[in-house]
């Protein structure tokens, strides 16, 4: 028996699965790392908006590329912010599609 041979088929047999498992992780990651970029990004966002500089916010969210939404109910502004995060992994594409959007939110008062 040769077991350099079996040991070689062996890995060629895993090593797709292995590599799915890396790029997989990695998308997660990378998802995780833009929802902590999106929560940043919500301060800076709603610091300007609490300001009024209107101006600054509309060019921070194009340059950015986030979407804002707000919601105003009595005395409270709801400001949302979503981003989509491009999906690599083939079998995650197929759960989460192409792109996977990411939202946070935050309610101030207004003033």
């Amino acid at each position: 028996m040769n077991k350099k041979g079996q040991a070689l088929v062996e890995f060629i047999l895993v090593l797709p699965i292995l590599l799915l498992i890396i790029i997989s992780m990695i998308d997660i990651g990378n998802i995780f790392l833009k929802k902590f970029d999106l929560n940043n990004d919500l301060e800076t966002v709603a610091t300007l908006y609490e300001n009024g500089d209107m101006t600054n916010l509309n060019n921070y969210l194009e340059e950015e590329n986030i979407n804002l939404s707000e919601n105003s109910k009595d005395d409270m502004i709801t400001l949302t912010l979503s981003q989509k995060v491009s999906i690599s992994t083939p079998v995650i594409k197929q759960v989460l599609g192409n792109e996977y959007e990411i939202k946070t939110s935050k309610t101030i008062f207004k003033q």
